[in-house]
């Protein structure tokens, strides 16, 4: 077992247990409760005090923690001078904030979380590194190198308060306006709503440059040579480029009769049940023919950000049985052109096993088949795996962890703590939706994962930044708050399911009913545990 992962994964679930319990726990004594003990983990403790009248502890096992009130439990004595202050003697609505208190700072949390983030990192800006081609800013002249200040009326200056402002303007004029060398330039933009995700209008512009990646023409002097499609270029005569345009520029500039690259090519990872790929680098030299620029060494460039290339074709999956193969690049289905990787996911998620028409690019030349997809297992950062139906195609984006030269931002705490309240937002009704899923059948219980996911799935996060990490608690947080809000014997929902009937009906749930309640909830929790844990095993 490694220790980093164990670390990180004890590290976060002990932060939510303590975030949750610390709700309860001040709220009891908030209302007078007599708090006996506040534990974090359950079984023999590891760490003990007392302060006061409350016992504080961590135990061994950290997977969940506990905040032990007097009087909590229907049947036990308190002591005469602890009678008042017992847990159920307290009125509905006293009870009900103590309860209500634990999910509510499991969804608190994340806001803390998120800010802390937004103000330590900074964010991606308004400056355009990229335009999409056919994309509506393509088309109303907006420039990489623009920095978008307003759109429609609002100043922005991050990508996610420029997002914000696009939401319900999908189909409608709009002014924004840009700064370009130095003077503000207004344009009038129509976004796009194919593709668009929370009802968020696309206009097709991004602040990360495209890889310097490049196809191959068939038969020509740089597939002689040894190039491979999707290669992405280090270097040019020595010169090292960044992106594609210094890629286009640095062989334009070239006059000589031999052109000398350095190549990065990605190579599958022969591990079986591993999807992933290393790089390999190679040095390539290509005699020059006729023509000018790129084309004179059988080189065009390769926008893998803005256009659909197959990166990977998985081997068995429709996209193979159809003929693509890596390179080739998608163009549209069912004759409509699709432009982003957003909208061809959309488009599939809506297609799920029916039959269409695929159209796409292979050497220069269209090709088309009818596709059906195939049921598959689709990774989820979040929930671990979901059934899912697939095309086969895992996509090009340039060597593995290359995003371009990101324009970033640093935000204040005002427009921080906005952003923030608007990512937990989206976290609360994401993850609501994908419970209210489960609970109706759409998604299988098969998604549901457990101490073993999120062992995994905090150690990846650990060792890809403390930003990544954060914000996994962040949504594990939402996670936890919802789930105990449903009203389960043995879960917090049902704690306040309790109190509010007795609120109404004026008089509790019979004793035996309780009881009944408490064990059933405690067999389903055991249960649920088993079934986790199997999934977790499975996968």
């Amino acid at each position: 077992m490694d220790l980093q992962n164990l670390a990180a994964f004890v590290l976060l679930l002990g932060a939510l247990v303590f975030v949750h319990e610390l709700g309860h726990f001040l709220f009891a004594k908030a209302v007078g409760v007599k708090v006996l003990r506040f534990s974090i983990g359950f079984g023999p403790p590891l760490l003990s005090f007392t302060r006061g009248e409350t016992e504080y502890r961590i135990a061994a096992l950290p997977l969940g923690g506990y905040v032990k009130m007097a009087g909590e439990v229907p049947g036990e004595d308190a002591s005469p001078e602890d009678e008042a202050r017992s847990y159920l003697a307290q009125s509905p609505w006293k009870r009900m904030l103590i309860v209500a208190a634990g999910p509510a700072f499991n969804l608190i949390f994340p806001l803390l979380i998120f800010f802390v983030v937004i103000v330590s990192y900074p964010q991606p800006s308004t400056a355009v590194l990229r335009v999409v081609p056919g994309m509506p800013a393509d088309g109303a002249g907006i420039r990489p190198g623009d920095v978008v200040t307003e759109v429609d009326g609002r100043s922005v200056r991050s990508l996610e308060e420029m997002q914000w402002a696009l939401v319900g303007k999908a189909g409608q004029r709009i002014a924004v306006v840009v700064q370009r060398d130095g003077r503000p330039v207004k344009v009038v933009v129509t976004p796009s709503g194919e593709g668009a995700s929370r009802n968020r209008g696309l206009i097709g512009i991004a602040p990360n440059r495209a890889p310097p990646v490049v196809a191959i023409r068939s038969g020509g002097p740089a597939e002689r040579a040894g190039v491979q499609m999707l290669d992405r270029v280090l270097s040019v005569n020595g010169r090292p480029v960044a992106d594609l345009p210094a890629l286009e520029r640095e062989i334009a500039g070239v006059t000589g009769p031999e052109l000398t690259l350095e190549l990065a090519r990605r190579v599958p990872a022969e591990v079986p049940g591993l999807e992933g790929s290393v790089p390999e680098v190679k040095t390539v030299r290509i005699p020059r023919q006729e023509g000018a620029g790129m084309a004179a060494f059988g080189l065009e460039p390769a926008d893998v950000y803005s256009l659909l290339y197959a990166g990977r074709v998985l081997p068995g999956s429709a996209a193979a049985d159809a003929g693509i193969v890596r390179g080739d690049r998608l163009e549209a289905i069912e004759g409509k052109q699709i432009r982003s990787r957003e909208q061809l996911l959309r488009k599939l998620g809506e297609l799920k096993d029916r039959p269409f028409r695929l159209t796409w690019i292979h050497d220069g030349s269209p090709r088309e088949a009818e596709v059906r997809m195939r049921p598959a297992k689709a990774a989820d950062p979040a929930t671990g795996e979901s059934e899912a139906f697939e095309l086969g195609l895992r996509f090009e984006s340039g060597t593995p962890g290359d995003r371009g030269s990101d324009a970033k931002v640093r935000v204040g705490p005002g427009l921080a703590l906005l952003t923030a309240a608007h990512r937990l937002g989206e976290a609360v009704a994401e993850t609501a939706a994908g419970l209210a899923k489960l609970f109706t059948g759409q998604v299988s219980f098969k998604n549901v994962g457990g101490p073993i996911m999120i062992y995994g799935i905090a150690g990846k996060a650990a060792q890809a930044g403390l930003d990544y990490f954060l914000n996994l608690m962040a949504l594990i947080s939402v996670n936890l708050g919802l789930i105990n809000l449903v009203p389960i014997p043995a879960l917090d929902g049902f704690q306040l399911l309790s109190a509010g009937w007795e609120a109404v009906r004026r008089r509790p749930i019979p004793m035996r009913a309780r009881e009944i309640a408490n064990a059933v909830g405690i067999v389903a929790l055991i249960l649920l545990m088993v079934l986790v844990c199997v999934n977790d095993l499975t996968r």
